[in-house]
């Protein structure tokens, strides 16, 4: 009986491991989990990870010092660009109708933001 629950314990960490994707960068296309980002395309933020709703992955700047309220939540926008800094995938982008008092240019840190579900990312 030791033998099977080890063999399946096994088995169980192999297919985990599998299925666990990383982020590839090719050229200006990120792929991530199955979902393509590149610049040009329309994104739709949802809610924040946090209590409040105000959200964890999406900032003004890459050191996620100032993020953003949930009062942006469902602001619709694009990605200008995607960068890499360090080991992490950031796309820089906008919001079109933000608050006059947040920067209309966001910040997404993209592993972050798909795990979360804090953004939606419109394909063709």
């Amino acid at each position: 009986m030791k033998k099977v629950l080890v063999l399946l314990g096994l088995v169980l960490t192999q297919v985990s491991i599998a299925s666990a994707q990383d982020a590839v960068l090719k050229n200006d296309t990120l792929v991530y989990k199955g979902i393509t980002i590149y610049p040009s395309q329309k994104i739709q933020l949802l809610y924040g990870s946090k209590p409040d709703k105000a959200f964890v992955f999406v900032g003004n700047n890459k050191r996620m010092d100032f993020l953003l309220p949930a009062i942006v939540s469902k602001q619709k926008g694009g990605i200008l660009k995607i960068i890499k800094e360090h080991s992490k995938y950031y796309a820089i982008g906008y919001l079109q109708d933000a608050p006059s008092y947040i920067s209309k240019e966001i910040v997404i840190d993209i592993e972050g933001a798909i795990d979360f579900n804090e953004i939606k990312i419109e394909s063709k």
